[in-house]
């Protein structure tokens, strides 16, 4: 660590806050050019001072146009404003200016100080100025063939890991968010034999929704078993994005690679009755819902027809049924009756659960809905339906295998399992399965569990057609994958007809 650094735009600082920052060893680097904000100086910077004179107010000091990055390399922000009425004024006329959809409002103290003077207290708060979370300097490698994290992802990941030496990552399969994830490695910088942590999961996304992130992981931690959960380590906040890191599931496998090999059983049952035991249990105690599912769903921002990708739509088969999404979705809509309503996970997938023996492990919060006070649930059956989906419509791993649009075998054996009647009752398997069939006991053993938290016989199926909807909101990563969703909104409304024409009873 060099020469600790003060960056002051502005108003000079006053002779007695001179001595005191030059006695505590503070250098003050005075409006400091561009070409001096170069990562060995940003690394050691303590503090930015942007300091107002009475007749400044409205003066757009250099340093203002460096907000973002000062923010991304994690230094404390101090604005002198001889009077406290003019903090307002700042905001709307300096930091808008910046950004206009940055929340300077709710940034904390941390990142961003209003003060009126550097003289005695208010001097603490460059000397205690926060240190953990800055920039330092570490090689980061990627391991294995993936798009680029970027120039900040990579500041994010050094801020995270701050006695790192070396941080190898490694990008996992992610869910339906903007956010990548990674398995990452830290090599420490203190000497030892084994100075290479355990495995860490790292998420870098957009600041907003990892700021909602970490607090659904908050909230919902403390229902779920402490080593069946992701344990939040650390959270960084840049400007535009934002990093967490927790601990991973080592020697763990995805529950889409578990199934396919025919042992997920087992897994499935623990994912309900132990890992969400509780969590789930919650919704019994709340009041029960009175809207539509497919309400509660828009209401939620889980799916509405506009969602549906048009190039789904656009497909030949789709177009020969005449599918009308908006009308299937009326439909829907239409059929109210009471059903459970509390916070549910929202974004079940086989790669966000992780098995490990037959334990099932969640390492993803970042998609939670609803909470338990009366009108603000979301169906407790979105949860499962859309763990069935995904498990059952998502292509095999690699591309040899996803290539064809069509893929008759697997249509053949997903179809009848959408029937309504398949759904309200169990299915009779009527022939010995096939070595490579994983899909009978896996669909049986999820759908115990949908309809057992079920309140009217028709809302598991109403749940599976909304995720089937879901599913087509989402682009697709190969021709097999785009065949297998327009095979998911054929079937959807083929099932939510047959809902029609039954009714609720």
């Amino acid at each position: 660590m060099g020469a600790k650094h003060i960056l002051w735009y502005g108003e000079p600082p006053q002779p007695g806050v001179r001595h005191n920052l030059d006695t505590r060893g503070f250098e003050v680097i005075w409006e400091a050019r561009d070409d001096q904000l170069i990562e060995v100086v940003l690394a050691n910077t303590v503090a930015v001072v942007l300091s107002h004179a009475n007749d400044t107010i409205d003066q757009e000091l250099s340093g203002y146009r460096h907000l973002p990055m000062f923010i991304d390399h994690g230094i404390l922000i101090i604005i002198l404003a001889p009077q406290m009425d003019n903090y307002e004024r700042i905001r709307k006329g300096q930091l808008t200016r910046v950004d206009a959809e940055f929340p300077w409002k709710d940034v904390g103290n941390d990142v961003l100080l209003f003060l009126s003077d550097l003289r005695l207290n208010n001097f603490d708060n460059i000397v205690s100025a926060p240190t953990w979370g800055r920039w330092h300097r570490c090689l980061i490698k990627q391991v294995g063939n993936f798009e680029p994290i970027g120039s900040d992802g990579e500041l994010l990941i050094r801020r995270a890991f701050p006695r790192a030496e070396e941080v190898r990552v490694t990008e996992l399969a992610h869910g339906f968010t903007g956010s990548r994830v990674f398995m990452a490695y830290e090599k420490r910088l203190e000497s030892s034999i084994a100075h290479w942590t355990q495995p860490k999961l790292i998420k870098i996304g957009s600041r907003e929704d990892l700021h909602d992130e970490v607090g659904n992981m908050r909230e919902v931690s403390p229902f779920v078993p402490f080593e069946l959960r992701p344990n939040l380590e650390a959270h960084i906040a840049g400007f535009k994005k934002s990093i967490l890191v927790a601990d991973f599931v080592d020697r763990s496998e995805p529950l889409i690679d578990v199934a396919r090999a025919g042992r997920a059983e087992t897994a499935i049952s623990n994912l309900f009755n132990r890992t969400l035991h509780t969590w789930r249990e919650r919704a019994w105690s709340c009041g029960m819902a009175e809207e539509s599912l497919a309400d509660a769903a828009e209401r939620h921002k889980m799916m509405s027809p506009d969602k549906v990708c048009s190039e789904y739509l656009d497909s030949p088969q789709i177009r020969l049924k005449n599918i009308n999404v908006s009308e299937l979705w009326n439909v829907l809509k239409s059929i109210r009756f009471r059903h459970r309503a509390a916070s549910i996970h929202a974004d079940l997938h086989g790669d966000n659960v992780r098995v490990r023996g037959d334990d099932a492990i969640l390492i993803d919060l970042g998609s939670v809905k609803g909470k338990g006070e009366p009108g603000l649930g979301a169906p407790l059956s979105f949860d499962v339906a859309m763990l069935e989906v995904a498990l059952v419509f998502t292509c095999e791993r690699g591309e040899a295998k996803t290539r064809d649009f069509c893929q008759p075998k697997w249509e053949e054996e997903v179809r009848p399992y959408y029937k309504l009647e398949a759904i309200l009752k169990t299915r009779v398997r009527e022939s010995v399965p096939e070595p490579e069939s994983w899909m009978f006991g896996c669909i049986q053993r999820v759908r115990a569990f949908g309809i057992y938290d079920q309140s009217n016989e028709l809302e598991y199926a109403i749940a599976l057609a909304i995720a089937m909807l879901r599913w087509c909101k989402f682009k697709p990563s190969s021709p097999g994958d785009k065949g297998r969703r327009v095979v998911a909104l054929e079937i959807a409304a083929e099932l939510i007809r047959e809902i029609a024409a039954r009714g609720v009873k």
